[in-house]
């Protein structure tokens, strides 16, 4: 880890200022709000990186300094842990002009469910940067840890009462989309809503991905939510709609509520976020780097049936990545996922729903056996040293069956350093 910020985009946002506070009709005004992002002043590193650039002090690996220019005085953390266990110790401290300006004070879980928690810190002061410390033994079990400091928007309401109490029951998910299968709030475990902005008027759509794990979606999306909202104080997850690698779609942030995902840009833009991190590099750790098939094929028809529910044009224009809106710096939704916009948009044009359509069939999944199986690969299956199977699979997830005597096509080294994707 050689730099302070890694922009990876999409995990969280760190917008926050002093004077103003809240996600919620009354504590904060809609140009406000319109400003939430994701992306910016966050560190995301994996047990590698721990060893290779953060500062042995006894019994303590210390990061880098982590600049906050709009203020902080929340340390907050989403970590990954290679098997289920305990969340390692962790501490964070504020900072004003490079120097520490508080003691280190403990993060203490908030949510934690086998391998996944989420942890904070208030750090007894305003700084414009802040270092988080880790116990040196968490190298053995830790696979990724994401962490930011910010001042959070707030968690009551005007008159005190928590936010939990404020708002309303969301609205029920459009009876328009059930014929994609959705997963809801209910159904994969989604904390209260607090949100009560509403943003009707949809004219847009905006690409992410969670820079996060992908093997158990909804797991991931419980982590991402309680992160959102335990560090940040949002009102909710981000994102409107996320898409799991499994070729699901889970509903995030209610679709008539406002929400929190591209900055100055969030007004009619509905955001969808793929499950995982798909950038060619910096993603250590977090699983297959390339979306699957079946999540493009079941993102494309959820765009083509919103595009079709509120009239947006499908089109680069109104259908890009994060990072492809204007003033976005990041790099938002990886390069392997960016790529892939297009055939979103082609998909949505040709795969649009229609109410009452049913739920796309699940995609068969060959399984390659190969006598002497050796080399695992990182979407399933086992490949020998060197020898041919009936079919092979590419790295980035589709099955092909092999033509004549030919061998080898779609060859590749994953990041793990196994071969595979065809021998």
């Amino acid at each position: 880890m050689t730099t302070t910020t890694r922009k990876l985009g999409c995990a969280v946002a760190t917008l926050a200022l002093t004077a103003l506070a809240g996600c919620v009709d009354g504590q904060l005004g809609l140009n406000r709000q319109e400003a939430l992002d994701h992306g910016d002043h966050e560190m995301i590193v994996s047990a590698g990186e721990l060893t290779a650039g953060w500062t042995r002090e006894g019994e303590w690996l210390v990061s880098p300094v982590l600049d906050a220019p709009d203020g902080a005085n929340r340390a907050g953390a989403l970590v990954g842990l290679a098997s289920p266990g305990d969340l390692p110790g962790m501490e964070a401290r504020v900072l004003v002009d490079g120097a520490p300006a508080g003691d280190w004070q403990p993060l203490a879980e908030t949510w934690g469910e086998e391998d996944q928690h989420v942890a904070v810190a208030e750090l007894g002061g305003v700084g414009d940067g802040a270092q988080l410390r880790v116990r040196a033994e968490a190298v053995e079990v830790l696979r990724v840890l994401q962490w930011t400091a910010v001042i959070p928007e707030s968690e009551t309401a005007d008159d005190g009462v928590p936010l939990d109490e404020v708002a309303g029951a969301p609205a029920a998910l459009r009876s328009e989309l059930g014929g994609l299968g959705i997963v809801t709030r209910s159904s994969w475990g989604a904390r209260a809503t607090r949100c009560t902005t509403r943003d009707t008027r949809k004219t847009r759509l905006a690409i992410h991905h969670t820079v996060s794990g992908a093997s158990d979606p909804a797991r991931q999306l419980r982590g991402i939510q309680r992160y959102h909202m335990d560090t940040n104080g949002w009102c909710d997850v981000g994102y409107h709609f996320l898409v799991g690698q499994d070729g699901r779609v889970y509903e995030g942030r209610p679709l008539e509520l406002l929400g929190a995902h591209v900055g100055s840009n969030n007004t009619g833009n509905i955001g969808i976020s793929y499950i995982g991190c798909f950038h060619t590099s910096g993603c250590g750790g977090l699983g297959p780097t390339r979306p699957t098939d079946a999540s493009i094929e079941v993102g494309g028809r959820l765009v083509g049936t919103l595009a079709r529910l509120y009239g947006v044009t499908l089109d680069s224009t109104r259908v890009k990545g994060h990072g492809q809106h204007a003033g976005q710096s990041t790099s938002c939704p990886g390069e392997n996922l960016r790529g892939r916009v297009g055939q979103i948009i082609s998909t949505a044009r040709t795969r649009t729903l229609s109410a009452g359509s049913p739920a796309p069939a699940p995609t068969p999944t060959p399984a390659p056996a190969p006598s002497g199986a050796s080399c695992t690969h990182s979407y399933g299956g086992r490949y020998a040293s060197s020898a041919c199977s009936a079919s092979y699979q590419c790295c980035d997830g589709r099955w092909r069956a092999r033509s004549g005597t030919m061998c080898g096509a779609c060859a590749c080294v994953e990041s793990t350093g196994e071969r595979g994707c065809g021998l």
